[in-house]
């Protein structure tokens, strides 16, 4: 099993970072206070899906009465409408029933617009958990009424502890050196830096150093990086793009990681710069969006 699902938390205790959110989650938990509607939001992989699966085993949901949609992959009124007819019924194996809506940004407005008559109208049996890396996408009118639980990226101290606890697991060796290298590569994801440290792990000890480079943070993205940072001309910008292969989410990761990284030790305006240009998930403009960013940090 990977490693980013065998160690994904079964309970918010196991949750590393996010104290604020965890500890407000389990002080509703504890007082039976649990709003029906949560919206978790935050950027790709650092554990919105995760609290609320959590959620789900807290309140005793069974499987049968556990819903999770990708709201990407039907964006109307007809699954709303359809959630609309069903969460009136008593749940089939426990105490309630709940639905968890992933990228619920993605949702049509027709669709959110239908929505919202289910939050309004929740049965007590029922909770919606909505996930979104693009908060601002969701109408006004359905944020407000949600209870908003941010979910952030992790700190390199957190992210030093996540990877000594799954290491020491693993028996896996990281120097501080690879931790580093997984910090920056990570961009502060958890999901991401456990995905790289999979690949990394059956590798020699004495290959490790450096050894990211060639995996999801590419030669080619650090080049990209270097590039960015020191506003090289378009075209030697526009040679890189066109060699990369990684997803372009993942690319936008790894500038956000070695920006974040330059601009924490020295203060370079550049780099702050990139890290503006780069905010913007590529979820929907892609490789497009990726190169509109790249233009921007070099011509801006």
């Amino acid at each position: 099993m990977e490693l980013y699902k065998k160690y994904r938390p079964k309970t918010l205790e196991r949750v590393v970072g996010n104290e604020g959110s965890v500890r407000a989650l389990q002080n509703m938990l504890e007082r039976k206070t649990l709003p029906h509607t949560i919206l978790f939001h935050g950027p790709s992989g650092c554990g919105k899906t995760t609290m609320a699966r959590i959620l789900k085993d807290s309140l005793g949901c069974s499987d049968m009465d556990f819903r999770e949609l990708n709201c990407s992959d039907f964006r109307g009124i007809d699954t709303v409408r359809d959630i609309a007819r069903t969460m009136t019924l008593s749940p089939a194996g426990g105490p309630c029933r709940i639905w968890l809506l992933d990228e619920v940004h993605q949702m049509s407005k027709d669709g959110q617009n239908a929505a919202l008559k289910i939050l309004e109208d929740t049965p007590a049996h029922v909770y919606f958990f909505l996930c979104t890396t693009d908060p601002q996408k969701i109408l006004p009118t359905i944020r407000t009424r949600c209870c908003e639980m941010p979910v952030k990226l992790l700190t390199e101290a957190e992210m030093k502890t996540l990877l000594e606890r799954v290491a020491k697991r693993e028996s896996i060796t990281l120097s501080d050196g690879i931790m580093d290298q997984v910090f920056d590569a990570a961009g502060g994801s958890a999901r991401q830096a456990l995905v790289i440290l999979d690949k990394i792990a059956s590798l020699p000890e004495e290959l490790r150093e450096g050894a990211i480079l060639a995996l999801d943070a590419t030669r080619e993205s650090i080049d990209l990086c270097r590039a960015l940072i020191k506003k090289e001309p378009w075209g030697k910008v526009s040679k890189i793009l066109q060699g990369l292969q990684a997803d372009p989410e993942q690319i936008r990761w790894a500038v956000m990681g070695y920006a974040r990284t330059v601009l924490l030790k020295s203060n370079d305006h550049q780099a702050y710069h990139v890290i503006c240009c780069f905010e913007q998930n590529f979820f929907d403009s892609k490789e497009a969006g990726l190169t509109k960013a790249c233009y921007e940090a070099i011509s801006g």
